[in-house]
């Protein structure tokens, strides 16, 4: 019930609002947050046309959820009346606490949770809060305001806003999203326990720096992969990035060895980078989990194939060879210009023939020796650009998404390499986007995400 009135409150109080902090204010100005507003400035009458309170106990009716944008050494005052006035929880957006490493900082975190105690709960300080599009939450404008099923919780606000804005391009749409910054009260391991058993989030990405309990850590992070995929991305990996997560959030970021067992043994798949955390996400969320490695891939070109094969196997994946009665098959409905019937196929005649794509995948997506399927489009965009066979390429690709996934039970994911033909990769993009295709802007990328679900799958048959 503590989360709700974190995610879902009835009532905000914004602490220190002002014009200079819109980005705050606006959002529950909107439709989507049926929930009362309130603003508390002493110096103010009003701000962007709304009423300012001298103080939070000026408040005639009750407060859920206060935000503080005051200087720091004021926040312990300002806590001291959300206590008093039975605030359930509180969003410290200032800064310069612990992670300043000066004098004092430390101490007034100390101070906040001995006056928070058991009354409140504290999200920060140095954060940027929380979104949940459902309930009209959003920390900055921008966001998408349609709700999805993807978690997302940052120790960095920045994060926290780059992700759902990057993912929004690329089709996700997310549950919730919290920024926790400096966690003097509720960590990462309090979201992931919550996102783990909240219904609406079917896939929870994480990005950590450090943390103060590891043991609890540990035990959230493992019940939460048994539940669903936990997607991480570590920061502070490298001697030089634990020096700046440090001075960042105040965390220290530990042995990277360490962190890698910890992610292998509770069964969270770890990434690299931003790219490859919301690639996964996209995979995880669009996708079924491929039951193995073997994956099967459909190309435009025999010089595409050869790459296209070595970024597979580099990544971990098999390209088996199709069985003699599937090249029987093949062999009466394409031609492979660069040879013989091979997986990568190159099968470039089939992408725009009505059903061309469909009678290829309805050979090879069956055969109990593949896992998943990728379809390689970019010399195709000249051709939709001269002839204009837009329509009849994404009906094609879409039938075969349609088979592949919900016939047989295998993953298919689209590669939209970039070009100069911007125009008609957007358009195809959006597309199968709108069609719930996972769309990747290369093969490569499209691969390890398979891989990344491949690592889930292994974990949940090792039980």
């Amino acid at each position: 019930m503590q989360f709700d009135h974190i995610f879902y409150p009835k009532s905000v109080a914004i602490i220190g609002a002002s014009p200079q902090i819109p980005y705050f204010i606006k959002p529950f100005m909107e439709p989507e947050y049926d929930g009362k507003l309130f603003l508390v400035n002493p110096n103010r009458d009003e701000v962007l046309g709304l009423k300012c309170y001298p103080r939070l106990q000026d408040i005639e009716e009750p407060v859920d959820y206060a935000i503080f944008s005051i200087p720091a050494k004021y926040t312990s005052g300002a806590l001291r009346d959300c206590v008093d006035k039975g605030v359930k929880a509180v969003h410290i957006f200032t800064s310069g606490f612990s992670e300043t490493g000066k004098e004092g900082g430390k101490e007034l975190e100390e101070e906040l949770l001995k006056i928070a105690s058991d009354k409140l709960r504290i999200i920060g300080p140095n954060c940027m809060g929380v979104y949940c599009p459902e309930s009209g939450m959003t920390f900055t404008n921008g966001m998408s305001k349609e709700a999805g099923e993807v978690g997302f919780i940052s120790q960095s606000g920045a994060h926290a806003t780059q992700v759902p804005l990057a993912g929004m391009m690329r089709g996700l749409r997310f549950s919730k999203v919290v920024s926790y910054g400096n966690a003097i009260d509720l960590d990462s391991s309090d979201f992931l326990e919550y996102l783990g058993d909240d219904p609406k989030t079917s896939v929870i990405l994480l990005y950590v720096e450090g943390v103060k309990d590891g043991r609890k850590f540990m035990n959230a992070l493992k019940s939460a992969c048994n539940k669903k995929p936990v997607v991480v991305l570590k920061g502070g990996r490298t001697k030089e990035g634990a020096r700046s997560a440090s001075s960042h959030t105040g965390s220290l970021a530990g042995s990277a060895k360490i962190w890698e067992a910890l992610f292998k043994q509770t069964g969270a798949i770890s990434v690299r980078n931003i790219e490859e955390l919301i690639d996964t996400a996209l995979a995880f969320s669009r996708c079924p989990l491929p039951r193995g490695r073997n994956v099967s891939m459909i190309t435009f070109s025999g010089g595409s194939s050869v790459v296209q094969t070595d970024a597979c196997i580099d990544m971990g994946l098999n390209m088996p060879v199709f069985g003699e009665e599937a090249i029987r098959k093949l062999e009466k409905i394409t031609s492979s210009v660069g040879g013989g019937i091979t997986n990568p196929l190159d099968s470039y005649h089939s992408y725009f023939r009505p059903g061309g794509l469909l009678e290829v995948a309805n050979i090879i997506a069956p055969e109990d020796y593949i896992d998943s399927m990728m379809l390689e489009v970019s010399a195709t965009y000249t051709r939709m650009r001269d002839e204009g066979m837009h329509d009849e390429f994404i009906t094609n690709v879409t039938e075969v998404k349609r088979y592949v996934q919900e016939e047989v039970g295998e993953p298919f994911m689209v590669a939209l390499p970039d070009t100069c033909y911007t125009e008609e990769r957007a358009k195809l993009q959006e597309a199968f986007q709108r069609e719930g295709i996972a769309v990747y802007p290369s093969i490569d990328r499209a691969a390890r995400s398979i891989f990344n679900m491949y690592r889930y799958q292994r974990f949940l048959k090792k039980k």
